[in-house]
């Protein structure tokens, strides 16, 4: 009997080695797959197909940026020069325009712990484009799947384990799902999501414009119909 227990703990020990041989990253994988809620893409492309806006829509414009919107909006104060507001009385729906500017030290890995030579390595070897910029990190982290695991290299395994900890960052409940879609337009790129929660509707625009690469604007939207809100966002245009 101990002769049959021990070439079982043989074969068990053998099968472990050959597992972390050749599989060694099983372990993250595990820890994904136990850890985090959104194991899917989040991501998608803006349809072509999109209505056109109403025509009594309005055209709200400041600090470079021109958006087509509800026209039940006046103007709102505010202290900060760097920011545009726009709220109907209600406060139902509401443009807020940020703009800010990126020093010349600005690293989009920055306090993700994550390495550049880190996440290239993971992108090539799983026939990815590694991010150059912001809103290509964004597009990549939330459209990451399981299928993207990399479990035969424990380095890249440990980056996407840490890639998919951003994302799961942006897990709010079941009740309140976050999508993100893609922002590209004339002349800058970009992202934007959107939260939907039980009590309102948000979206965030990210726009990067592509003839200044230190220029960075935050539009904020308050929304009653999700059915609209992709189609302003198509709306933005840069005027300066």
């Amino acid at each position: 009997m101990k002769k049959i227990l021990g070439i079982l703990f043989l074969l068990i020990v053998i099968a472990i080695g050959i597992c972390a041989y050749f599989f060694p990253g099983i372990p993250y994988r595990y820890k994904c797959t136990h850890e985090f809620k959104l194991l899917d893409s989040i991501y998608s492309e803006v349809p072509a197909d999109l209505a056109p806006l109403p025509a009594d829509y309005a055209d709200y414009s400041n600090l470079g940026i021109r958006i087509t919107a509800w026209n039940d909006m006046e103007a709102v104060r505010t202290e900060d020069k760097n920011e545009a507001l726009w709220e109907n009385e209600d406060k139902s729906h509401t443009i807020h325009v940020k703009t800010e500017t990126l020093g010349d030290n600005y690293d989009f890995l920055d306090r993700t712990g994550i390495t550049h030579e880190a996440l290239n390595s993971y992108c090539k070897k799983v026939g990815k484009t590694p991010p150059e910029t912001n809103h290509e990190f964004v597009r990549l982290i939330m459209s990451l799947t399981m299928e993207d695991f990399d479990i035969h290299d424990m380095k890249n395994a440990k980056t996407f384990y840490k890639l998919m900890s951003l994302k799961n960052e942006e897990f709010m409940g079941l009740n309140c799902p976050v999508r993100y879609y893609s922002g590209d337009g004339v002349g800058y790129k970009g992202f934007m999501k959107t939260v939907e929660m039980p009590s309102e509707k948000t979206a965030v625009i990210n726009i990067y414009p592509d003839k200044n690469n230190h220029r960075h604007y935050t539009i904020e939207l308050s929304v009653t119909d999700w059915n609209e809100i992709l189609a302003i966002s198509e709306s933005i245009k840069l005027t300066e």
